[in-house]
């Protein structure tokens, strides 16, 4: 058995407003029922756009729905009530203000995904980074001590600015004054490149 449906015309809502409003605080339909009136009332008008649009987002915060309405009722409402490219960064501005004076921030779901991949790559590339430095820097910290090992064994004490000096240099540098120290007859020989 097939029944009927009444038809209800959207525009019979807009000389009932209030109640409309006033079922908002509990139906989240009543709420895109509004941001399509608005859409409708609005079409072409980019600034009243921008306001209707606005009010319906601060609605669905001022109602306290939980976070996860809100975000699925905003797309929804960013859909219908299409900005001019100019004005979106005037209703980004008011939706920031919105979430701060409801301490709530628009974040979605996927937004929190990409976040925490993002943070998790960043951590990995971060590791992987540190371990190479790490490794480069533990290898030149050894070449440095080598060659002044084989110094002080070949020429006695390094003077101080020699060991600073070694302590600064290159990889590339250590090793050619590590070959050099084989010929070298004086400490001065060593570091002639």
């Amino acid at each position: 058995m097939v029944g009927t449906c009444p038809v209800l015309y959207l525009e019979q809502w807009l000389d009932r407003w209030d109640e409309l409003e006033a079922s908002a605080r509990t139906n989240p339909f009543s709420v895109i029922v509004m941001a399509q009136l608005m859409a409708q009332e609005t079409h072409g008008k980019g600034m009243q756009r921008l306001a209707s649009k606005t009010q319906v987002a601060g609605l669905l915060y001022k109602y306290q729905y939980p976070e996860a309405h809100i975000q699925a009722l905003l797309r929804l409402v960013d859909w219908m009530m299409k900005l001019p490219a100019a004005l979106e960064p005037l209703f980004t501005r008011a939706m920031s203000k919105i979430e701060k004076e409801h301490k709530m921030a628009f974040v979605t779901s996927f937004e929190r995904v990409g976040i925490r991949k993002g943070l998790e790559q960043g951590m990995q590339k971060g590791e992987i980074k540190g371990r190479i430095e790490g490794k480069l820097e533990g290898k030149l910290e050894g070449e440095a001590d080598l060659l002044l090992r084989l110094l002080a064994r070949k020429f006695g004490l390094v003077p101080k600015a020699s060991q600073q000096r070694i302590q600064s240099a290159t990889s590339a540098q250590l090793e050619t004054w590590s070959l050099n120290i084989l010929d070298a007859g004086t400490l001065e020989d060593v570091f002639s490149e």
